[in-house]
């Protein structure tokens, strides 16, 4: 599965590099895109004010994107308390949480008894270490954290983001194996670095059941296996 994201920064659709903030390599219509991708079976959607808020900012535009979306959405960023994984729940068919299952387990692991089938884990990492807080600060190790994450059963579903080669199309840089990843969640996901249809097609042979993409798609770079 081609799994188009939608970051939100501002209201404004964006595709940053490397995460950094004013350095893009695409400023769009978030809802313009959410028509183009209306066809799509899920697009991720990130709130990035939100990540670096540790909370829901674009809450507005989000809503009106799924809605578009027909709700076929993951939707993070900044979903560290349980009434905003019900906001996101409520919006999007899937909530994607990264900082508090490491900064908050005992919560984490309520909500995930609540939500498990609908809870999207985010390993996000640079250089073997996993971030946090919106990208912003340095957790565990990346093995350590895997380790940490299986302790809360399976989830729904595992996004890993290399960062470093995030919106570069550097191609694929996976540091650790599916098959350790699988005892973590039923779906794996990969993004970062994506540059065209064969990084796609090594993602999911390295045992990956999607791909996130932004840059190579809004490049147009994908028209081969996913046209938009």
């Amino acid at each position: 599965m081609i799994i188009p994201s939608i970051d939100i920064e501002g209201g404004r659709a964006v595709k940053r590099v490397q995460g950094r903030r004013g350095e893009y390599v695409f400023v769009g219509d978030p809802l313009e895109l959410a028509s183009r991708l209306s066809k799509a079976p899920l697009v991720h959607v990130v709130d990035l004010d939100g990540a670096e808020a540790g909370r829901p900012v674009n809450v507005g535009t989000i809503e009106a994107v799924a809605k578009a979306l027909g709700g076929r959405c993951q939707v993070g960023g900044g979903l560290r308390d349980e009434a905003s994984i019900g906001w996101a729940l409520g919006t999007c068919k899937y909530a994607v949480v990264g900082t508090l299952p490491f900064k908050n387990p005992a919560l984490f692991q309520r909500i995930a008894d609540l939500y498990r089938s609908r809870l999207v884990a985010s390993l996000d990492y640079r250089r073997g270490v996993v971030l946090v807080d919106g990208w912003r600060s340095e957790g565990a190790p990346l093995g350590q954290a895997v380790e940490h994450l299986k302790r809360f059963g399976p989830l729904g579903g595992l996004v890993v983001t290399a960062v470093e080669v995030e919106g570069t199309g550097a191609g694929v840089a996976l540091e650790v194996a599916t098959s350790v990843l699988r005892e973590v969640a039923e779906r794996l996901y990969y993004a970062g670095g994506i540059k065209d249809c064969r990084d796609v097609e090594n993602a999911l042979k390295a045992g990956f059941d999607g791909v996130i993409v932004g840059y190579a798609l809004y490049r147009g770079d994908l028209r081969e296996c996913f046209p938009l």
